[in-house]
């Protein structure tokens, strides 16, 4: 599958045209065929508003299509995924009636038959036909039985109701375009003693890189949704190399008692743990890239605790503030205190880079909401690592000090590709997250960088904000 030749911004429905290769259907994982290739923005960012006070809202990714089948069966899955271990993990036995959602070519639809034979049964649920065919050819070429396909439709698995004991989503989740409806599907679908195993490719700590940004999802995102859907979280496993491995189940509330004998996991946004007295938090600097947190729970059981991009560290002495700039999460499951390592940016371009002794008071994302919207837009992105650091610090420092071309100039120059690119990049993706760039410094600057863009493309970008 080819690449599109114009990849779609937010704000201007335009951008770069590079030949980046894709090594799956529908760009799941990408790689750079050139140094001439050096973005791949994600198309469906949807716009933001530097007013907007709410978290900017989650976009589901593009299915992947029939097409594609072979590629979830590639050789290299097992060691990227370790499927096996992750089923390990649902321990499934005889008799049990399951539910593979999104199962695709049956990756994991016929290792589940054969721990459930011979009397359970698979639910193999997909939207596409074409797909339940080649999932059918090869559950047959191992002479596999109990699986019954079904064709799914995009707010309804079509399962039955109140009988199923597990249901398995694996990187497909995040493709749903109506997730309420279909939370509210699964969870009727579910026994009272039901699970579900929830399988996503990691935000927080780099491990889901290789796979673009819009099929990965953060624990703190995956919580927002699930837990006002009625599921509570009873298992956090991240022993899978780039996954996250959520186990759910169904809130009880005032339902029936002697469901499930295992306790869910209380899970907490940073500042709701802090403020209930759940934890206690010491914030100190770890370079230019990272803030170490010094967390320690104040009860004795396990709590799962997360955190937003965005969320603003204000330095307590001379050094540079940060600010977070990817969902993060910890699971506290000792009494000690434990290190809680987030990824960040600096605030500040002439202030020193925080060290270990250098302290910093939290702030919620929600009080700089124009920094925040940048570094979500970033996290909702995939840049080739050879570039994406330093737009994204530029960008940063457009809007925290209304930084000009010349303040840009030197970081800038740390990329293999021209200058002027680079602070055009940053300008647009600026912009694009809702802040307007005519109001800024780097607006008065474009003649010193627009005329030397050589990317037709990007040079329409400022044309487009110059007739607005």
């Amino acid at each position: 599958m080819k690449a599109s030749s114009e990849l779609v911004m937010p704000r201007f429905n335009k951008a770069l045209a590079p030949l980046v290769k894709l090594s799956a259907p529908h760009g799941r994982m990408v790689r750079l065929s050139n140094l001439v290739c050096f973005v791949l923005v994600i198309a469906c960012i949807p716009k933001l508003t530097s007013a907007q006070e709410g978290p900017p809202k989650r976009i589901p990714a593009e299915f992947m299509s029939y097409l594609g089948a072979d590629w979830l069966e590639r050789p290299g899955r097992i060691s990227e995924e370790s499927p096996d271990e992750m089923l390990a993990a649902m321990e499934l036995r005889d008799g049990d009636i399951v539910a593979d959602i999104g199962a695709g070519s049956g990756f994991h639809t016929r290792r589940m038959a054969k721990l459930v034979a011979p009397t359970g049964q698979v639910f193999a649920v997909d939207i596409q036909p074409e797909m339940l065919e080649i999932l059918k050819g090869r559950a047959e070429d191992e002479g596999l039985t109990g699986i019954v396909p079904v064709l799914g439709e995009f707010d309804d698995p079509r399962l039955p109701d109140n009988q199923i004991d597990w249901i398995l989503l694996v990187d497909v989740y995040h493709e749903f375009t109506n997730p309420d409806l279909m939370l509210a599907k699964i969870r009727q679908a579910l026994k009272d003693s039901g699970k579900v195993a929830l399988v996503e490719y990691r935000v927080e700590d780099g491990t889901g890189d290789h796979i673009k940004a819009d099929h990965r999802m953060s624990v703190h995102q995956v919580l927002s949704e699930w837990r006002p859907a009625g599921f509570e979280l009873i298992e956090l496993y991240e022993f899978l190399p780039s996954q996250h491995l959520f186990i759910f189940r169904k809130a009880m509330g005032d339902g029936p008692t002697g469901v499930s004998t295992q306790s869910a996991i209380p899970s907490y946004n940073l500042f709701e743990a802090i403020n209930e007295g759940h934890v206690e938090v010491t914030a100190s600097g770890q370079g230019a890239e990272a803030v170490n947190l010094t967390i320690q729970r104040m009860r004795s059981d396990p709590m799962v605790i997360t955190l937003p991009v965005g969320t603003y560290f204000k330095a307590l002495g001379s050094s540079s503030d940060m600010i977070a700039r990817r969902d993060g999460v910890i699971t506290l499951e000792e009494d000690s205190p434990q290190i809680w390592t987030l990824l960040g940016r600096t605030v500040n371009r002439n202030r020193p880079v925080p060290v270990a002794e250098d302290g910093f008071d939290i702030h919620p994302d929600d009080e700089h909401i124009p920094l925040r919207n940048v570094m979500w837009q970033f996290q909702g992105m995939s840049l080739h690592p050879m570039i994406g650091s330093v737009i994204e610090q530029l960008a940063l420092w457009i809007v925290s000090e209304n930084a000009g071309y010349d303040d840009l100039v030197e970081h800038a120059s740390r990329v293999p590709i021209p200058v002027e690119q680079a602070v055009a990049l940053a300008a647009a993706y600026t912009d694009s997250a809702g802040i307007d760039i005519t109001q800024k410094q780097i607006w008065a600057d474009r003649d010193k960088f627009v005329p030397a863009l050589t990317d037709e493309a990007l040079r329409k970008v400022f044309e487009a904000r110059d007739l607005n």
